[in-house]
């Protein structure tokens, strides 16, 4: 057994992704579960940083656990502890970049009993934070969310330009030819909005035809698409956004903010 500040230290030294099952299992070994979980939750509230690295550790941990027996066993703890509550608390938290890997965390962990918790997320955040709602609705989704329809719906119809903005990019994954909240977005009074949303509609319907187009008329088509796309879409915005945020050592914004930087129009989003 190795002392907490060594588990600790192993534990911030983590690679993100490396899925390194042999080191987790000697981390998870080298404490009980009750004293690993009061130290990640620390962890967890510590700076952006370090929650970065123990979000990563604890996702590997339950995503690598089924190779490893140990592993295996803190999966099971992991379910209802209080690391998964303090990942919910987190994702109501002051820090845009910590509730969105909180989020991240939640679905690629499977905690489904976060679900609820994610729609209370939605509420909170849906005109106040645009950046968020791609990873929210996608985790939602995977968590289980039911009438998932529902709350793209809300984003389309949304006082808020850049909430609809933000429901563009879940028209290429729609299941239906279409849906109501589609057809609102296509023809939305703000013209960034109707331009992007005609493009993913056009992608979306390409791929229902596929199966009844010759090569050369899917050629065609892909061209005919490709004319058609915008020069400003929603997801570049919000990367360069969030780039800007974290780079300038911020971790908050207001949607005046964001629409301010749009407005400027010195932003360079593919010229």
């Amino acid at each position: 057994m190795i002392n907490e500040i060594d588990v600790e230290l192993k534990i911030l030294k983590y690679f993100d992704g490396a899925e390194d099952i042999d080191y987790i299992a000697e981390v998870i070994n080298s404490l009980a579960f009750s004293h690993l979980a009061i130290l990640i939750c620390r962890l967890l509230k510590s700076d952006p940083a370090t929650f970065d690295r123990t979000s990563s550790f604890v996702r590997d941990a339950i995503v690598c656990g089924y190779r490893n027996d140990a592993c295996q066993q803190f999966r099971d703890d992991y379910l209802g502890s209080t690391i998964v509550s303090t990942l919910e608390e987190l994702v109501f938290g002051s820090n845009h970049f910590i509730r969105s890997n909180a989020i991240y965390t939640l679905g690629k962990t499977c905690s489904y009993s976060s679900k609820y918790v994610l729609v209370e997320a939605f509420d909170r955040f849906i005109e106040i934070d645009p950046l968020l709602l791609d990873r929210l609705i996608n985790e939602m989704g995977w968590l289980g969310v039911e009438n998932m329809e529902h709350y793209l719906e809300r984003m389309a119809t949304s006082t808020s330009y850049l909430t609809r903005w933000a429901a563009v990019e879940f028209i290429y994954q729609s299941e239906e030819r279409l849906p109501n909240w589609v057809e609102l977005l296509r023809q939305d009074p703000c013209e960034l909005i109707r331009l992007e949303a005609e493009y993913e509609c056009q992608r979306l319907l390409k791929s229902f035809q596929t199966s009844s187009l010759s090569k050369s008329q899917q050629r065609r088509r892909a061209k005919e698409i490709a004319q058609i796309e915008p020069q400003i879409s929603f997801q570049q915005v919000s990367l360069q956004f969030a780039n800007n945020l974290y780079r300038g050592g911020k971790s908050e914004y207001t949607v005046v903010e964001l629409a301010a930087f749009l407005d400027r129009g010195d932003n360079n989003i593919k010229s």
